[in-house]
């Protein structure tokens, strides 16, 4: 996801297998013009906690810049939430367009690097990952089946690195319902995530090389996560919304056992303002 990056270059993110929100923009027919666009900016009041990686702290505590985008052509889009953290893709292109469902091709990240410094790029060398190869990000291609049920957008993505490292699969699937509570907009967005062996094992595995006397050699196998995830937003004036929101991904017990990471939950809370062009 654009969000995700932007954490990541501002010092901040995760990933136990993080993971798209398909937002209204993207399921919905096209529009007759043949581009369009939505954008607002933010300045935020960030506090993260990623899943811990051995000897790391994996928290970060701080202001950031979060951004609204969506932007459509044809039938080509870009869609990126403020507190959309543990989606997975933001890009993609409507393939069948029907009244109340749709099926798109997509692209999304579902797992953010790391290496022996951590998450983020440090002086000096963590000594619990002193030795490990460079987990690099995936690249994951895939289909996204949407539907709507009542008031509730629901999708279905199974997607597969193509062009990453890690020869392995993910599918997730979510719900999103958005309320208006007075002055107050609600978004909230719940789901889970599948990630297969040979995709988890890459992250979260340790290979013969990697080996050590404190560090075991590891298969971590396939995986699952859930995660829950809302957003408030009130009006100030016509072009300032003030905006805060949390988002929870909780993985099975199976990712604390890998001899690199110790913990297997992850939790933003944030809130600012932000300007709608």
């Amino acid at each position: 996801m654009i969000q995700k990056y932007l954490l990541l270059v501002l010092s901040a993110f995760f990933s136990v297998a993080g993971f798209a929100n398909q937002s209204d923009a993207t399921q919905q027919e096209p529009q007759d013009s043949a581009f369009s666009w939505q954008l607002s900016f933010g300045v935020y009041g960030i506090n993260m906690t990623m899943p811990k990686l051995a000897g790391d702290d994996s928290q970060y505590e701080g202001l950031t810049i979060l951004s609204d985008v969506t932007i459509e052509y044809q039938n080509f889009y870009l869609d990126s939430k403020t507190g959309d953290f543990y989606g997975g893709s933001d890009i993609g292109y409507q393939l069948i367009v029907e009244p109340d469902w749709g099926v798109d091709v997509i692209y999304g990240n579902y797992q953010l690097e790391f290496d022996e410094y951590g998450y983020f790029e440090k002086d000096d060398v963590i000594p619990e990952l002193k030795g490990i190869k460079k987990r690099r990000q995936d690249q994951s291609f895939g289909l996204s089946y949407y539907r709507t049920y009542g008031n509730f957008q629901t999708s279905l993505e199974l997607v597969y690195d193509v062009f990453g490292p890690t020869n392995g699969w993910v599918a997730h699937a979510e719900a999103t319902r958005n309320f208006e509570l007075r002055n107050w907009d609600l978004w909230l967005n719940f789901g889970l995530n599948y990630y297969s062996s040979r995709f988890h094992n890459y992250y979260y595995g340790v290979s013969e090389e990697e080996a050590t006397s404190f560090r075991p050699e590891h298969d971590a196998g396939d995986a699952t996560s859930v995660f829950l995830q809302f957003e408030l937003n009130r009006a100030i004036s016509d072009s300032w919304v003030f905006s805060s929101g949390a988002s929870f991904i909780i993985g099975d017990s199976s990712i604390k056992r890998s001899p690199i990471v110790e913990t297997n939950y992850a939790r933003v809370f944030f809130m600012g303002v932000k300007y709608v062009f």
